[in-house]
């Protein structure tokens, strides 16, 4: 007698996600969203390409998404001018040189939580190579002087009265954390400036206090109800592999105040 487990099922209904999937219908809705911002997409894919190919260690890194794009196809157009940026949550300091890389005449500012604080230590497989970890991210943040590296708790950003003209968030993505941030960079914006929030679940999930949670959609709908944002979201990957489940699909927020 043939038994079916849940393992098996997760498995046959991700091979037919797999088979039905489009990818050129999603690469076009994308292309849309980014021309609403009045970008274009293949110019940021070809920009990326570049860099990658020449920072051999960018093109290895697993946290690599649209987000990458998006940044690439901004710093291509004349029109918008990013002097200060903000990255909340630093890891593995990749992502903060990309954007020195993109932006030449930015200052990014990237914070983190300290090398001793629990949830810094315990989560993203540091516990056992932290030294390891840390070190490696400091010697990619020391690689450009513009990039400036701060360790505290982001919700210390209430405190804060700096502007920036770009924002991305991609500290805790679980409440109460994220909800905060994106409130306080409501707030550190400057008036024609562009919040990004990484990781936003549509779907209900079971949701955890660092990885995944509805947490930022069910902020964002409530801010966009009471007209103070405006937000679109595109597709955090578009491989089949991440997107074709609608159930485990993720999102980034592009997020304007009114």
């Amino acid at each position: 007698m043939l038994i079916i487990t849940e393992k098996i099922k997760d498995k046959i209904k991700e091979f037919f996600y797999k088979c039905k999937y489009k990818n050129n219908f999603f690469k076009n809705h994308q292309n849309k969203i980014f021309y609403k911002f009045n970008l274009k997409r293949s110019i940021g894919v070809e920009k990326i390409s570049n860099i990658k190919a020449k920072y051999k260690f960018l093109a290895s890194r697993k946290m690599s998404s649209e987000h990458e794009i998006f940044f690439a196809s901004m710093s291509l157009n004349r029109s918008i001018k990013i002097k200060k940026i903000l990255e909340i949550g630093t890891f593995d300091g990749n992502n903060a040189f990309l954007l020195s890389l993109l932006f030449k005449k930015s200052k990014i500012e990237t914070i983190d939580l300290k090398k001793d604080n629990d949830d810094f230590k315990n989560f993203y497989n540091r516990k056992n190579q932290l030294n390891k970890f840390i070190n490696s991210r400091n010697n990619i943040l020391s690689k450009n002087k513009r990039i400036i590296f701060k360790e505290f708790n982001s919700i210390h950003l209430y405190n804060s009265n700096k502007k920036y003209d770009l924002i991305w968030i991609d500290g805790a993505h679980g409440y109460p954390i994220v909800s905060i941030d994106i409130i306080n960079s409501l707030r550190l914006i400057n008036k024609n400036g562009i919040v990004m929030c990484d990781d936003v679940y549509l779907d209900k999930i079971k949701s955890d206090k660092m990885y995944k949670s509805n947490a930022a959609i069910e902020t964002l709908a409530e801010l966009k109800k009471e007209n103070i944002i405006n937000f679109d979201l595109i597709y955090k990957r578009l491989d089949s592999n991440n997107n074709s489940d609608i159930n485990k699909r993720k999102f980034i927020a592009i997020i304007k105040k009114i």
